[in-house]
């Protein structure tokens, strides 16, 4: 696997899709500081030209953010089924859950690398332009995508997933819309009436991505502020990764991918 691992870290350093979309990551995240630090310079009573806003706006855009593994999946797949580049690997001499673990470990390293580069120059600049507002809304930062990544890469895994065993980009997209966008609406709904549903909502990936409350002492506290809510974001991305590499194995080994 390590061969094909090689291969397809080869194939997405020399795509253009990766760069495109790092750049975007990395143009929006230095714009946010930079109109802020020109705010602050304009007005020095601007409230929000600090680290505290600039950092606690990051961390509370976890479910925009979770919309990006879905982005990644596809730029990692790519037109797999299209370009018949499965069927050149598999007459290589590799299998299909290679192929397919293959891919996963290819978009997760990809994806560690790409959250290192926004979020060093994102901290970088906000602590070069931004008043300082002390290391613990950097903390609280840090600690939020820590809780976090196993619902990313939920979501990651997902997303490829699904291409794998639908084959096209529109409807594996589709697909991981329904699961992760339209099953917790569906929830919330129906918890207002049934109490099991309510409960099955609080574990949802996309539910817990965007869970906070706000309170009169310390404005919007989110989930995995509290000891109970980190863990339940790290229990809920174990689980959600673990249901879908299973039907990825699954649904692999039945399906014909030549």
């Amino acid at each position: 696997m390590i061969k094909y691992m090689k291969s397809e870290l080869y194939r997405v350093v020399h795509s253009k899709g990766i760069y495109l979309l790092a750049g975007v990551c990395l143009s929006i995240t230095l714009a946010v500081n930079l109109i802020l630090a020109y705010f602050r310079g304009v007005e020095p009573s601007f409230a929000y030209g600090n680290t505290a806003f600039a950092f606690g706006m990051l961390g509370g855009f976890m479910q925009p953010i979770f919309f990006l593994t879905l982005l990644m999946g596809c730029l990692i797949f790519a037109d797999e089924y299209k370009n018949k580049t499965i069927m050149n690997s598999i007459s290589f001499g590799y299998s299909r859950l290679t192929v397919y673990f293959g891919k996963l470990a290819v978009a997760i390293i990809v994806s560690a690398a790409l959250l290192v580069l926004v979020l060093s120059i994102f901290i970088g600049s906000g602590i070069l332009l931004l008043e300082n507002s002390g290391t613990e809304v950097l903390c609280n930062l840090l600690k939020g995508f820590g809780a976090c990544i196993p619902i990313l890469i939920t979501g990651e895994v997902a997303a490829i997933t699904f291409a794998f065993l639908i084959g096209t980009v529109m409807g594996s997209t589709w697909t991981w819309m329904g699961v992760f966008v339209c099953v917790p609406m569906a929830c919330e709904l129906l918890g207002m009436k049934f109490e099991i549903f309510a409960r099955i909502s609080k574990w949802l990936a996309y539910v817990i991505a965007g869970e906070g409350t706000l309170t009169e002492d310390m404005g919007l506290v989110l989930v995995w502020m509290s000891r109970d809510g980190f863990i339940r974001c790290i229990l809920a991305g174990l689980a959600g990764i673990a249901v879908f590499l299973a039907i990825g194995v699954v649904g692999i080994r039945r399906k014909e991918l030549v």
